[in-house]
């Protein structure tokens, strides 16, 4: 399978010569000519490792390459206008990549160099996938739930808050289902979400969290990098609650942050190489692993002052969360409205 992926012309490698450096912009890793069977994975971020979002996937996919099941390459801030980011995604196909991880919302982009290079396999967010595009589902909305529960206990206004980069599926579900847990153990919680147009720019993210403090919001959770960060800033400096995005981001607000709704893409990844080492890979292939699999979590800070207090509470929440593992409770899965 492999070395059917790898077939390329000496031409077309000739050809590629003066426009490969391009790939290595940002930060890179991996290198040189990959051990015999051994799958050549790229993997392309719109950030660098310090964000929430793209710390994950280059923690997850630094394991497969520790473990020896994947020769790796990495982009960082890569472009994120449809023509950048082709240009880097085709580029790494041309060099001779089997699987290239896209790890932004890239579908459109990923979708028309996919069917440039039927050889290569792609991986990335989206609703739309191809015979050699894969996609990476986001049940992060199932944690957001059980923080939700755990924020109606805190709260002390009855209004919570909740900062995105954009108004997308993944984070409306997210935003949706923390309103929902928090109503669930407090009727009438009211919810102040807030889309600030920008995925990376902390400080937008402060200011939004902020503005809703001041509407009385006394707890917050976020959905993207930038929100994410700006999101512990302002909870830091209102003294109050949240919940922290992708990875356990406890140590950045050790006395405000309650938890963190973690996105493991461990396994993620290893389906996808093991899928794709064995020719297993499905055209269109949708990959989920939720809380009942390990993919989504919801990470308590144990450093959290009010814990002792919380204790019935977090109870409650661990019966839902088995509940929602042994498929008995179904979070609802909310895109819009």
């Amino acid at each position: 399978m492999l070395d059917k992926l790898r077939t390329r012309t000496v031409a077309a490698a000739a050809a590629l010569l003066p426009v490969l450096g391009v790939v290595g912009c940002g930060d890179s890793s991996g290198g040189g000519a990959a051990a015999e069977g051994k799958l050549q994975a790229a993997l392309v971020m719109p950030c660098t490792a310090s964000d929430p979002w793209c710390g994950q996937a280059l923690s997850a996919a630094k394991k497969l390459e520790s473990e020896g099941k994947i020769e790796l390459k990495v982009t960082t801030n890569a472009p994120q206008d449809t023509a950048g980011i082709s240009r880097v995604l085709a580029q790494y196909a041309q060099s001779g990549t089997d699987l290239v991880i896209a790890h932004s919302t890239w579908g459109d982009a990923v979708l028309e160099v996919a069917k440039k290079f039927a050889d290569t396999h792609f991986a990335t967010y989206g609703s739309t996938g191809a015979d050699n595009v894969a996609l990476l589902e986001e049940p992060l909305y199932e944690a957001s739930y059980l923080a939700g529960m755990l924020a109606g206990d805190i709260t002390k206004s009855g209004v919570i808050g909740g900062t995105a980069g954009q108004d997308i599926a993944l984070c409306h579900a997210l935003l949706k289902a923390f309103e929902l847990g928090a109503q669930r153990v407090r009727k009438g919680t009211k919810m102040i979400a807030t889309y600030i147009g920008d995925w990376n720019d902390a400080a937008k993210g402060r200011q939004a969290t902020m503005s809703q403090h001041q509407q009385g919001s006394d707890v917050a959770i976020a959905c993207g990098g930038g929100p994410a960060n700006g999101m512990v800033q302002a909870i830091k400096a209102t003294n109050t609650g949240g919940f922290g995005y992708m990875g356990d981001m406890r140590s950045l607000a050790p006395k405000n942050l309650v938890g963190s709704v973690t996105y493991n893409l461990v396994p993620y990844y290893t389906a996808l190489v093991n899928d794709l080492s064995s020719g297993g890979m499905q055209p269109g292939k949708k990959y989920h692993f939720g809380l009942a699999q390990g993919g989504v979590d919801l990470t308590l800070n144990p450093d959290y002052p009010a814990n002792a207090r919380l204790s019935t509470a977090i109870k409650e929440m661990e019966k839902v969360k088995k509940q929602i593992v042994d498929g008995t409770f179904k979070v609802p899965y909310v895109t819009e409205g």
